[in-house]
């Protein structure tokens, strides 16, 4: 039997029964993921729960000084123990369970904390709540319904989720709710400024070097609302760039006057590539990442397409450009 609500309530409840729970996210974490994973291990542990937290991929190099962020293991596995060592499984912004990178999660039982639309609730437990601006915020009303004050530290990893998944509060899902939240963690001890210098500031030199692979291949069509950016395996070797060295660099071709969504296409290994989408206003990405088998919000989603990189840019461009309603 599953459970299946907006309110926090029933996730506590899941979450009280565990003595030991297996953390872990979506492929290519953000601030979104890493953020809520730290502060959901520390509501755990206030709630006697023992924790690990395993990610596919590594953390982002910005988000390398959050407190706590050693407590993170990156394994293209699972832990030796599993599952005999643990009782429940936490999935934190993911609306698929594929989408993690590890098989044999059902093994155990799964709570499902998500604000993906798309999340179809495959979890025994399932915390969804598309409306909350971030993962972040909702984790953050789990320590309210625990009655549970957090520390400064989780609060500041909860305000990085929200931080980064309203683009510093530039993106339609700042709502008041938002903002109210944001207060709520400062007064409780983040700290914004501090927060702002490891998002914009803690780059690695890779992912500069990445953005200047990336900015070389730009192309603008369509009329001038698409903009379309490539990093293919050369770029990445050139760059000495990973995974991690991609964030936010798909934003920066969106800051151009006239652009109403972007491509962004990596392919770090041959015959795989990445899509990341971003849009402007009511131009819906999701359903272009969903028609390839991926998701996520209408101004920003993502999939994985495999076939030769070309054939890739021109089949996932000309969805964009169809849902913008120009040509290529």
């Amino acid at each position: 039997m599953t459970a299946t609500s907006r309110e926090p309530g029933d996730a506590i409840g899941r979450l009280k029964k565990a003595y030991r729970a297996l953390v872990t996210c979506h492929r290519n974490p953000d601030g979104d993921a890493i953020g809520s994973e730290l502060g959901l291990a520390e509501l755990a542990s206030r709630l006697g729960v023992q924790t690990a937290i395993v990610n596919r991929d590594p953390t982002p190099a910005n988000l390398g000084q959050l407190p706590g962020i050693e407590a993170i293991e990156v394994s293209d596995r699972l832990p030796e123990d599993f599952p005999d060592g643990f009782d429940l499984v936490i999935t934190v912004e993911c609306p698929g369970l594929d989408r993690t990178g590890f098989d044999q999660l059902t093994r155990l039982p799964i709570l499902n904390i998500d604000h993906h639309p798309d999340n179809p609730g495959y979890g025994v437990t399932n915390y969804l709540d598309p409306e909350s601006p971030a993962v972040g915020e909702m984790v953050w009303r789990m320590f309210g319904e625990a009655g549970i004050v957090p520390s400064a530290a989780a609060a500041t990893s909860m305000l990085v989720a929200l931080t980064t998944d309203t683009g510093d509060f530039r993106y339609s899902n700042a709502t008041g709710r938002a903002f109210r939240a944001a207060a709520e963690m400062v007064d409780g001890g983040a700290r914004p400024t501090e927060v702002a210098n490891w998002i914009h500031n803690h780059r690695s030199l890779a992912s500069v070097r990445l953005l200047g692979e990336a900015l070389r291949s730009l192309r603008i069509v369509g009329g001038g609302k698409l903009a379309l950016i490539t990093a293919d395996e050369g770029a990445f070797a050139r760059a000495g760039a990973g995974p991690e060295d991609t964030e936010e660099i798909v934003n920066v071709p969106r800051s151009i006057a006239g652009v109403e969504a972007v491509a962004y296409f990596k392919e770090w290994q041959p015959g795989v590539v990445r899509i990341s989408l971003r849009s402007r206003g009511g131009v819906d990405v999701r359903a272009v990442a969903e028609s390839f088998g991926g998701g996520g919000h209408v101004n920003a989603a993502g999939c994985t397409v495999t076939g030769p990189l070309p054939e890739v840019e021109a089949r996932v461009a000309a969805a964009v450009a169809a849902a913008l309603g120009v040509g290529l």
